[in-house]
Protein backbone atom coordinates (compact mmCIF):
# COMPACT_ATOMS: atom_id res chain seq x y z
CA UNK A 1 0.00 0.00 0.00
CA UNK A 2 1.40 4.01 -0.82
CA UNK A 3 2.33 5.52 2.38
CA UNK A 4 0.86 9.02 2.82
CA UNK A 5 1.29 11.81 0.00
CA UNK A 6 0.22 15.57 -0.32
CA UNK A 7 -1.33 16.08 -3.47
CA UNK A 8 -1.84 19.44 -5.10
CA UNK A 9 -5.19 20.44 -5.26
CA UNK A 10 -5.53 21.85 -9.06
CA UNK A 11 -3.83 18.18 -9.96
CA UNK A 12 -6.45 16.22 -7.50
CA UNK A 13 -9.24 17.97 -9.35
CA UNK A 14 -7.76 17.51 -12.39
CA UNK A 15 -6.77 13.55 -12.76
CA UNK A 16 -9.59 12.38 -10.17
CA UNK A 17 -11.67 9.45 -11.29
CA UNK A 18 -14.57 10.22 -7.72
CA UNK A 19 -17.08 12.16 -9.34
CA UNK A 20 -17.48 14.63 -6.04
CA UNK A 21 -13.47 15.65 -6.24
CA UNK A 22 -14.14 16.75 -9.80
CA UNK A 23 -17.23 18.13 -9.39
CA UNK A 24 -17.63 19.83 -6.56
CA UNK A 25 -13.83 20.12 -4.62
CA UNK A 26 -12.62 23.85 -5.37
CA UNK A 27 -9.02 23.58 -6.14
CA UNK A 28 -8.97 27.51 -5.37
CA UNK A 29 -10.58 26.73 -1.82
CA UNK A 30 -8.58 23.75 -1.34
CA UNK A 31 -5.48 24.09 1.55
CA UNK A 32 -4.15 20.63 2.27
CA UNK A 33 -4.88 17.19 -0.01
CA UNK A 34 -3.22 14.07 1.65
CA UNK A 35 -3.66 10.65 0.45
CA UNK A 36 -2.63 7.35 1.18
CA UNK A 37 -4.47 4.06 -0.55
CA UNK A 38 -7.85 4.97 -1.62
CA UNK A 39 -8.39 7.36 0.74
CA UNK A 40 -8.56 10.93 1.09
CA UNK A 41 -8.62 13.91 3.48
CA UNK A 42 -9.04 17.04 1.57
CA UNK A 43 -9.34 20.52 3.45
CA UNK A 44 -11.27 22.50 1.00
CA UNK A 45 -14.64 24.32 0.53
CA UNK A 46 -14.13 26.47 3.47
CA UNK A 47 -16.07 29.11 1.91
CA UNK A 48 -18.94 27.15 0.03
CA UNK A 49 -21.37 27.97 2.04
CA UNK A 50 -20.51 31.25 3.79
CA UNK A 51 -16.71 33.20 4.86
CA UNK A 52 -14.92 30.81 6.46
CA UNK A 53 -13.85 31.07 10.09
CA UNK A 54 -10.20 29.96 9.30
CA UNK A 55 -10.38 26.68 10.26
CA UNK A 56 -10.16 23.43 8.67
CA UNK A 57 -13.07 21.80 6.80
CA UNK A 58 -12.11 18.32 6.19
CA UNK A 59 -13.86 15.94 3.49
CA UNK A 60 -13.10 12.48 4.51
CA UNK A 61 -13.71 9.93 1.21
CA UNK A 62 -12.11 6.37 0.54
CA UNK A 63 -12.86 2.98 2.45
CA UNK A 64 -12.47 2.60 6.28
CA UNK A 65 -9.05 0.64 6.67
CA UNK A 66 -7.14 3.06 4.41
CA UNK A 67 -9.18 6.21 5.93
CA UNK A 68 -8.34 4.76 9.69
CA UNK A 69 -4.61 5.06 8.82
CA UNK A 70 -4.59 8.19 6.98
CA UNK A 71 -6.70 10.04 9.35
CA UNK A 72 -4.09 8.85 12.29
CA UNK A 73 -1.18 9.96 10.36
CA UNK A 74 -2.83 13.04 9.53
CA UNK A 75 -4.37 14.44 12.61
CA UNK A 76 -1.13 16.12 13.84
CA UNK A 77 -0.92 17.85 10.47
CA UNK A 78 -4.20 19.34 10.38
CA UNK A 79 -5.17 22.19 12.73
CA UNK A 80 -8.33 21.15 14.81
CA UNK A 81 -11.28 21.45 12.29
CA UNK A 82 -14.28 22.94 12.21
CA UNK A 83 -16.30 21.07 10.52
CA UNK A 84 -15.96 17.61 8.96
CA UNK A 85 -17.54 15.39 5.82
CA UNK A 86 -16.73 12.01 5.80
CA UNK A 87 -18.24 9.19 3.80
CA UNK A 88 -21.07 7.85 6.02
CA UNK A 89 -19.44 4.07 6.12
CA UNK A 90 -16.18 5.40 7.44
CA UNK A 91 -17.27 7.57 9.92
CA UNK A 92 -16.21 5.20 12.39
CA UNK A 93 -12.91 5.33 11.08
CA UNK A 94 -12.22 8.80 11.89
CA UNK A 95 -9.95 9.54 15.09
CA UNK A 96 -12.18 10.83 18.24
CA UNK A 97 -10.98 14.51 17.29
CA UNK A 98 -12.71 14.38 14.25
CA UNK A 99 -15.67 12.25 15.00
CA UNK A 100 -18.65 15.37 15.88
CA UNK A 101 -21.87 14.70 16.32
CA UNK A 102 -23.45 14.11 13.07
CA UNK A 103 -25.89 17.51 12.42
CA UNK A 104 -26.16 16.29 8.72
CA UNK A 105 -26.50 12.91 7.48
CA UNK A 106 -26.69 13.36 3.16
CA UNK A 107 -26.45 12.08 -0.31
CA UNK A 108 -24.25 13.54 -2.88
CA UNK A 109 -26.51 13.43 -6.16
CA UNK A 110 -25.71 13.41 -9.63
CA UNK A 111 -27.41 13.03 -12.98
CA UNK A 112 -25.99 14.15 -16.77
CA UNK A 113 -29.33 13.26 -18.17
CA UNK A 114 -32.11 15.52 -18.75
CA UNK A 115 -35.16 15.08 -16.53
CA UNK A 116 -38.66 14.18 -18.05
CA UNK A 117 -40.87 17.33 -19.04
CA UNK A 118 -42.90 18.26 -15.87
CA UNK A 119 -46.19 20.01 -16.94
CA UNK A 120 -45.72 23.24 -14.73
CA UNK A 121 -41.90 24.44 -15.73
CA UNK A 122 -43.41 26.93 -17.97
CA UNK A 123 -44.54 28.52 -14.83
CA UNK A 124 -41.00 28.73 -13.74
CA UNK A 125 -38.88 32.21 -13.86
CA UNK A 126 -35.64 33.45 -13.50
CA UNK A 127 -36.19 35.31 -9.89
CA UNK A 128 -34.22 38.73 -9.10
CA UNK A 129 -36.50 39.89 -6.72
CA UNK A 130 -33.77 39.50 -3.12
CA UNK A 131 -36.70 40.35 -0.88
CA UNK A 132 -39.35 37.95 -2.13
CA UNK A 133 -36.61 34.91 -2.00
CA UNK A 134 -35.82 36.03 1.25
CA UNK A 135 -39.32 35.84 2.20
CA UNK A 136 -40.39 32.73 1.28
CA UNK A 137 -37.34 31.44 2.42
CA UNK A 138 -37.39 32.77 6.15
CA UNK A 139 -41.08 31.73 6.44
CA UNK A 140 -40.11 27.93 4.88
CA UNK A 141 -36.50 27.47 4.77
CA UNK A 142 -34.60 29.68 7.09
CA UNK A 143 -31.39 27.13 7.46
CA UNK A 144 -31.09 27.77 3.78
CA UNK A 145 -27.62 27.03 3.03
CA UNK A 146 -28.40 29.80 -0.17
CA UNK A 147 -29.35 33.08 0.02
CA UNK A 148 -29.68 36.35 -2.41
CA UNK A 149 -25.88 37.36 -2.75
CA UNK A 150 -24.30 34.31 -2.05
CA UNK A 151 -21.05 33.51 -3.46
CA UNK A 152 -21.32 31.21 -6.19
CA UNK A 153 -25.11 31.61 -7.18
CA UNK A 154 -25.68 31.87 -10.39
CA UNK A 155 -29.48 31.91 -10.60
CA UNK A 156 -32.63 31.67 -8.60
CA UNK A 157 -35.69 30.36 -10.07
CA UNK A 158 -39.22 30.28 -8.85
CA UNK A 159 -42.78 30.10 -9.27
CA UNK A 160 -44.81 33.52 -8.90
CA UNK A 161 -47.81 33.79 -7.00
CA UNK A 162 -50.42 36.43 -6.87
CA UNK A 163 -48.66 37.66 -3.30
CA UNK A 164 -45.66 36.14 -3.46
CA UNK A 165 -43.37 33.01 -4.13
CA UNK A 166 -44.63 29.86 -4.29
CA UNK A 167 -41.87 28.28 -4.83
CA UNK A 168 -38.12 29.09 -5.37
CA UNK A 169 -34.61 26.96 -5.92
CA UNK A 170 -30.67 28.44 -6.82
CA UNK A 171 -28.42 27.46 -8.76
CA UNK A 172 -24.29 27.08 -7.17
CA UNK A 173 -22.21 26.97 -10.26
CA UNK A 174 -19.13 24.83 -9.43
CA UNK A 175 -15.81 25.51 -10.58
CA UNK A 176 -15.93 22.29 -13.00
CA UNK A 177 -18.46 24.24 -14.49
CA UNK A 178 -21.40 21.33 -13.13
CA UNK A 179 -24.60 23.36 -11.60
CA UNK A 180 -25.28 22.25 -7.93
CA UNK A 181 -29.21 22.75 -7.15
CA UNK A 182 -29.95 24.25 -3.66
CA UNK A 183 -32.86 25.84 -1.84
CA UNK A 184 -35.06 24.21 -3.25
CA UNK A 185 -38.23 25.58 -0.96
CA UNK A 186 -42.10 25.57 -1.47
CA UNK A 187 -44.34 28.08 0.05
CA UNK A 188 -46.40 25.38 3.27
CA UNK A 189 -49.62 26.20 1.82
CA UNK A 190 -48.84 25.45 -2.01
CA UNK A 191 -47.23 22.39 -0.96
CA UNK A 192 -48.33 19.01 -2.55
CA UNK A 193 -49.12 20.41 -6.42
CA UNK A 194 -45.58 19.53 -8.02
CA UNK A 195 -44.47 23.18 -7.50
CA UNK A 196 -40.80 22.33 -6.28
CA UNK A 197 -40.55 19.11 -9.01
CA UNK A 198 -40.95 22.17 -11.70
CA UNK A 199 -38.48 24.39 -10.24
CA UNK A 200 -35.78 21.40 -9.61
CA UNK A 201 -36.07 20.19 -13.14
CA UNK A 202 -35.83 23.87 -14.60
CA UNK A 203 -32.73 23.80 -12.50
CA UNK A 204 -31.28 20.70 -13.60
CA UNK A 205 -31.95 21.79 -17.04
CA UNK A 206 -30.06 25.16 -16.54
CA UNK A 207 -27.38 23.25 -14.92
CA UNK A 208 -27.06 20.79 -17.59
CA UNK A 209 -26.93 23.25 -20.43
CA UNK A 210 -23.57 24.46 -19.26
CA UNK A 211 -21.53 21.98 -18.46
CA UNK A 212 -23.45 18.46 -18.79
CA UNK A 213 -23.45 17.56 -15.08
CA UNK A 214 -26.17 18.49 -12.15
CA UNK A 215 -25.46 18.04 -8.69
CA UNK A 216 -27.59 18.31 -5.21
CA UNK A 217 -27.13 17.64 -1.48
CA UNK A 218 -30.08 16.20 0.07
CA UNK A 219 -30.66 14.30 3.67
CA UNK A 220 -31.46 10.73 3.74
CA UNK A 221 -34.52 11.18 5.86
CA UNK A 222 -36.22 13.14 3.34
CA UNK A 223 -37.79 11.05 1.45
CA UNK A 224 -40.42 13.04 -0.19
CA UNK A 225 -37.43 15.12 -1.78
CA UNK A 226 -35.72 11.74 -2.62
CA UNK A 227 -38.30 10.65 -4.42
CA UNK A 228 -38.78 14.26 -6.68
CA UNK A 229 -35.12 13.79 -7.08
CA UNK A 230 -35.30 10.05 -8.56
CA UNK A 231 -37.81 10.94 -11.12
CA UNK A 232 -35.79 13.16 -12.19
CA UNK A 233 -32.78 11.25 -12.70
CA UNK A 234 -30.51 11.60 -9.83
CA UNK A 235 -28.36 8.94 -8.39
CA UNK A 236 -26.10 8.90 -5.25
CA UNK A 237 -22.69 8.90 -5.58
CA UNK A 238 -21.55 9.44 -2.06
CA UNK A 239 -23.54 9.33 1.50
CA UNK A 240 -21.60 11.69 3.97
CA UNK A 241 -22.16 12.23 7.44
CA UNK A 242 -21.25 15.70 8.51
CA UNK A 243 -20.94 17.78 11.57
CA UNK A 244 -19.28 21.19 13.65
CA UNK A 245 -17.50 21.19 15.92
CA UNK A 246 -18.64 22.65 19.43
CA UNK A 247 -16.08 25.19 19.59
CA UNK A 248 -15.55 28.32 18.60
Amino acid sequence: MEGLREIDPHELVATSAHPFVRHQVDPDDTMLVLALGEALVIDGNRNRTGPSDGRPSLWCLGPPADLARLAHLAVDRVDPPGRVSTEAASYDALPEAWRFPTQGHWHWMLTHDQPPAHPLEPSVVEVDDAGAIDALLDLANPGSFARPGSRGVECWLGVPGPDGLLAVGALYRDPSGAGHLRSVTTRPDAAGRGLGTAVSAALTRRALGRSGTATLGVYVDNAPALAVYDRLGYRTVVTFRSGRSGRG
